[in-house]
């Protein structure tokens, strides 16, 4: 059921585009910057709380350098989640991510969830659902919104 219909790209050969049409052309953005945003967030935290980082646990014992690998991983999910925002290089930067919360969710979270701990069993969860989504992204790309998708009609 159409409710109304826009100007469309002259481009494509169409005069108008169908509201639906619309909600999908934007709807991958608006999804890609707030998955983004958590990584972006996440990141800044690794880079100004990094010594809390460090003595709360939050690198297993057995690797080596932990303060180097705070900040590591803090740049690394931050260009990862503005890559994604942007829909640049974006089937890359998911991919980094879903292993990245995988390794986090056993790694940090494992044996709490195991334990039952209710912390540590929500963010074992919520590494998780977002390791689905960045799968999902992997999948499925970025949406005719992004760099990645500019890049192909050039």
């Amino acid at each position: 059921m159409e409710t109304g219909s826009l100007p469309s790209h002259p481009d494509r050969g169409q005069t108008h585009l169908t509201k639906t049409e619309v909600d999908m052309k934007y709807a991958p953005l608006v999804g890609r910057i707030l998955f983004a945003a958590v990584f972006v967030f996440f990141g800044a935290g690794h880079l100004t709380a990094t010594e809390v980082m460090v003595d709360g646990g939050m690198v297993p014992s057995f690797l080596p350098f932990p303060t180097f690998i705070v900040i590591g991983t803090g740049i690394a999910i931050i260009l990862a989640g503005l890559a994604i925002a942007a829909g640049y290089k974006t089937k890359q930067a998911a991919l980094f991510l879903f292993f990245f919360l995988l390794g986090t969710s056993i790694l940090i979270w494992g044996s709490g969830f195991a334990a039952g701990e209710q912390v540590a069993t929500g963010m074992f969860l919520k590494d998780f659902a977002l390791a689905g989504a960045a799968l999902m992204i992997y999948h499925f790309g970025p949406g005719p919104m992004s760099m990645d998708a500019k890049n192909v009609e050039e």
